[in-house]
């Protein structure tokens, strides 16, 4: 993405987050919508006890999720928006909050697992070639798993506001440029899909 387009992401929730707070509303989720999401990313596999990345963690919920199912990690969230970082911190001390944009800085540790929940649903100009830029590198830091969640473009009702993307294609420029170990769900919520990309072959 452009600066003009980054500044616009990091306005449009830096709003959201003055305007609903501590709540899955300041990053365009409903309560439901959001639990639902964080189940379908935890088939991955057991990651109870390992290093898990959140990249674009908002304002940390997926790990309150982890820590109210009782699944401990060690959770480190990174994200763009230093507003939504901020208050991360205050929630959760314990945990490793950063502002940090992977498309300028690099990354120099390596996880286990890396979760992105929804992070490229917001339409802005260049976000295609960001996907593919972003996941290719957090892809490089990932010892186990990587598990994407994003809207589906099948669905025949969209919001001009968000970016859709086609399953079908994530998955083949999965195959192509990350793993061959390429799951993909499309049936866990209506027009929603999760990809999860695997270093080896998963076993069990």
């Amino acid at each position: 993405m452009d600066e003009l387009s980054k500044e616009y992401v990091l306005s449009y929730y830096s709003t959201l987050l003055r305007m609903h707070g501590d709540s899955p509303q300041s990053l365009r989720w409903t309560p439901q919508g959001q639990i639902t999401r964080y189940r379908a990313l935890l088939e991955i596999g057991d990651i109870n006890g390992r290093s898990i990345l959140d990249y674009g963690c908002g304002k940390g919920d997926l790990y309150q999720f982890l820590r109210e199912t009782g699944i401990n990690v060690q959770y480190t969230g990174l994200d763009i928006n230093r507003d939504l970082i901020e208050f991360a911190r205050r929630r959760f001390p314990e945990c490793r909050f950063r502002v940090f944009d992977i498309e300028t800085e690099e990354l120099d540790e390596r996880f286990d697992y890396i979760f992105l929940c929804g992070v490229f649903n917001l339409k802005v100009m260049g976000i295609e070639e960001s996907i593919k830029n972003i996941l290719r590198r957090l892809f490089k830091q990932c010892n186990i798993g990587l598990a994407l969640n994003a809207l589906s473009a099948h669905n025949p009702k969209k919001d001009f506001e968000l970016n859709y993307l086609y399953p079908e294609d994530m998955f083949t420029f999965a195959v192509k440029n990350l793993s061959p170990f390429v799951s993909l769900r499309h049936d866990r919520i209506p027009y929603d899909f999760t990809m999860f990309v695997y270093r080896d072959i998963k076993k069990g």
